[in-house]
Parts: structure tokens; C-alpha cells; sequence
């Protein structure tokens, strides 16, 4: 049993089926993160520029580059890391009124 808090893992596959959802697919520019190296990178090159099945990622403050398959890429969101649990939010009308009032 879990004591309602999300772990990095369960944060990493919410984000996976929400790319999957959307239909994410990098473009050039996009950064991603590669689930692997646990790297962020820019996608420099697509599959069908270089006629190969994986994507070209380089530092995004430059650097050597490298190469993955969609599989293991990620959209990458600027996160800070914490999340706010639904059970700690306060119920509608909370905050209703100047200063917090009910």
C-alpha cells in the first residue's frame, strides 16, 4: 500500500502515456529526454535525415552527441521536481472571497 506520494517512476510513466496520448512525435529543436542515459538533449537530426530508425540528440548547451530510438525518448518539460498530491488540495470554495474568507 502507498502512502498517497508519486514516486520518479510513477511520475515518468504518467508523463510516457501522456506523450503516448497526445501523439508526441520530436521534431528538430525539441528537446527530449532519453530514458537511458538519463540525458536531456536538442533533437538535431530525424531518422529520415540520416536514413536510420533513431533520433540525433546533442547537449542543449552543446557538445557531443548521440543517438536513440523514439522508444526511449521522452518529451522534456521544465519540472521542478515536486508535485502536489490531490488529496492535499483544499475542497472547492476554499478559497472563496478576499483573503481566503468563506
Amino acid at each position: 500500500m502507498t502512502d498517497g506520494r508519486r514516486t520518479p517512476q510513477d511520475i515518468q510513466r504518467r508523463r510516457a502515456l501522456a506523450d503516448a496520448a497526445s501523439g508526441w512525435e520530436p521534431k528538430r529543436g525539441d528537446l527530449a529526454y532519453d530514458t537511458e542515459k538519463h540525458r536531456i538533449g536538442v533533437v538535431v537530426a530525424l531518422p529520415e535525415d540520416t536514413g536510420t530508425s533513431v533520433y540525433n540528440l546533442r547537449p542543449d548547451g552543446g557538445g557531443d552527441g548521440w543517438t536513440a530510438p523514439y522508444d526511449r525518448l521522452k518529451r522534456h518539460q521544465e519540472d521542478d521536481g515536486l508535485t502536489l498530491d490531490e488529496a492535499a488540495m483544499p475542497p472547492n470554495g476554499f478559497l472563496r472571497g478576499a483573503g481566503g474568507d468563506q
